[in-house]
């Protein structure tokens, strides 16, 4: 399962199934190739995201658009979308022997030295959810703190995102015991965490500190997701009623399968399917 050129099927409204073109992808990726070179060879930064074997760019537009089908398959109409990017983070990939690799890989993949930092993918979720055409609307949280303003800041400016972000407190993290959000937005019925990690990895926290801290933006109703790429933790969402995920794991891979003969072969691609099912949690 890897990027490539084929016209895309995205979900764009939670029912209706739309063409995503190929050309256009191909240039999307080449436009933020650009972009990132810009912002990093260009001007002295040092930021390790494409080697001879991977492209986490293309890694990202690649996934991406499979968990915004996930996403739209719970027929959300207003998201927030709470993303965690250090700028001091230098590396986009993971390294094979820096055991930071945790699952099987699919066995196109099982010669690789290196694999896309898949909390860095998740953040270019509300990019693809912008630049493909998916129809819900988002807000994206802009923090004050500068190492929270790098490349991928840059990439979501040059993906028109600006009129989608509104300012926060500070950068969230999970655990804090409070966070607001500045400037008039409609209630969101889903807040989307991606690749957000705790304060304390020790003391974990609990979901009603979380829902407690958002319910004053949302619906009544509203559901929290959490995309996240580790280790399982003992800790994490204490108390948390878990929602079942394989509907909207079963619409992804299936729209998938339609236009993507990787996914055709191999059983579906089921070692892609259970490092995507991991990382969703929904609450």
């Amino acid at each position: 399962m890897f990027f490539n050129d084929k016209d895309e099927i995205i979900l764009k409204d939670g029912n209706t199934e739309s063409f995503f073109r190929g050309r256009t992808k191909l240039r999307l990726s080449q436009a933020l190739n650009s972009v990132a070179k810009d912002i990093t060879v260009n001007r002295g930064k040092y930021l390790r995201y494409k080697n001879k074997e991977l492209n986490v760019i293309e890694e990202a537009l690649n996934r991406a658009p499979m968990f915004c089908n996930a996403l739209m398959s719970r027929g959300y109409k207003n998201i927030l979308f709470v993303g965690h990017y250090n700028d001091h983070q230098t590396h986009w990939m993971l390294d094979k022997f820096a055991g930071r690799m945790i699952d099987v890989l699919p066995e196109e993949r099982q010669d690789m030295q290196t694999f896309p930092d898949l909390n860095i993918v998740a953040q270019f979720i509300p990019l693809v959810f912008k630049m493909m055409g998916y129809e819900a609307s988002f807000v994206i949280p802009r923090p004050p703190e500068s190492k929270h303003k790098g490349a991928m800041t840059s990439l979501y400016e040059f993906a028109g995102m600006v009129d989608n972000s509104l300012a926060c407190s500070q950068q969230y993290k999970h655990g804090q015991t409070s966070w607001s959000l500045t400037g008039d937005h409609e209630k969101f019925d889903a807040v989307v965490f991606l690749g957000v990690p705790m304060v304390d990895q020790g003391v974990g926290f609990e979901e009603d500190q979380v829902r407690e801290i958002f319910a004053p933006m949302c619906t009544e109703d509203f559901e929290m997701v959490d995309i996240y790429y580790g280790l399982p933790s003992s800790v994490k969402w204490f108390n948390g009623e878990e929602k079942d995920t394989t509907a909207m794991m079963d619409v992804a891979f299936s729209i998938r399968s339609t236009w993507d003969d990787d996914v055709k072969t191999g059983g579906g691609r089921p070692e892609e399917y259970e490092i995507m099912k991991k990382m969703i949690k929904v609450f």
